[in-house]
């Protein structure tokens, strides 16, 4: 016989903590990030990569539903790697963090299938409010349009 679970108005409803695994070829960046991530209460921070080769590596090992992606890799550029993790974790949170401040390039990510990006310069609150609002199936991106869209 099934489990029938009945919601109630009574009990809070819980929401998984986001499992952020950071592509960032800055190991000191990805460290600070990392730990500031682990002290929000819905976050945590299941790995660091340097490289796109490595975030893939981590996916079945770490099982992240979140993803913060520098633009710039160990082994290129993030951008097909947004594409890749879209099609394999469609559900997933993917905010590009990034020092490049370009419309052109903000655009690129988003049709690739990032939900949001933020320019590395801006308050850490900017971060995680992208992560919240991607994990709610957001999108966040002035004058960009979205993948399917």
């Amino acid at each position: 016989m099934a489990e029938v679970r009945i919601a109630s108005s009574m009990q809070p409803r819980e929401h998984p903590k986001l499992r952020i695994l950071i592509g960032e070829n800055n190991a000191d960046l990805a460290t600070t990030l990392s730990m500031l991530l682990d002290e929000e209460s819905d976050m945590h921070c299941v790995a660091t990569a340097s490289s796109a080769a490595a975030v893939l590596r981590g996916l079945d090992e770490h099982a992240p539903n979140a993803f913060i992606l520098d633009l710039s890799l160990d082994d290129g550029s993030s951008l097909p790697l947004i594409g890749t993790l879209r099609q394999r974790l469609p559900q997933a949170a993917i905010v590009v963090f990034t020092g490049h401040r370009n419309a052109l390039l903000s655009e690129q990510c988003v049709r690739a299938g990032a939900n949001s990006v933020v320019v590395k310069t801006g308050e850490f609150e900017e971060l995680t409010a992208a992560l919240r609002t991607a994990a709610q199936g957001g999108w966040v991106a002035p004058g960009a349009k979205r993948a399917d869209g």
